[in-house]
């Protein structure tokens, strides 16, 4: 019975590991890269201005991860971000609390409309598409946004 124990406690160990591993892998793939958002479509239709997004890099066990929304004509905003339920979610959750001017009002404008939980439907080295139905700027809508390096 002992032995039996044992085997159930190292399986259960070894699916806790594997399951951090997939949300730490998925964030290596992102932290410390600028990503170039390639599309974004809201129920089909297509934002026309698409942002490029710095993930900086952090420790998805030690703290939250910040990056920067940065939009074409140069306006910047903050926002979090992490990936959970073993890489099949990633969130993003707009945190700027001061601007410098028009254009970062513009950039925080567009970070919050796209501020949600996502589904992770592709995390490749080159390429990270998302999509959900619940953003702050778009509930209910299906939103996909697509990352490439």
């Amino acid at each position: 019975m002992k032995t039996k124990n044992k085997i159930i406690s190292i399986l259960i160990f070894a699916v806790l590991i594997t399951a951090c591993n997939k949300s730490k892998k998925s964030s290596t793939r992102l932290d410390g890269s600028k990503w170039q958002v390639k599309d974004i479509t809201i129920e089909g239709g297509s934002e026309l201005k698409l942002p490029e997004v710095l993930f900086k890099e952090c420790d998805i066990y030690e703290e939250s991860c910040e990056g920067s929304w940065i939009t074409p004509e140069g306006g910047r905003s903050s926002f979090i971000w992490q990936v959970r339920s073993k890489g099949k979610h990633f969130e993003i959750s707009n945190q700027t609390d001061h601007v410098h001017g028009y254009l970062d009002v513009k950039a925080a404008e567009q970070c919050i409309k796209y501020t949600g939980v996502y589904n992770v439907v592709k995390s490749k080295r080159n390429k990270f598409i998302i999509e959900s139905t619940v953003t702050s700027g778009y509930n209910g809508k299906k939103v996909q946004i697509t990352f490439e390096k």
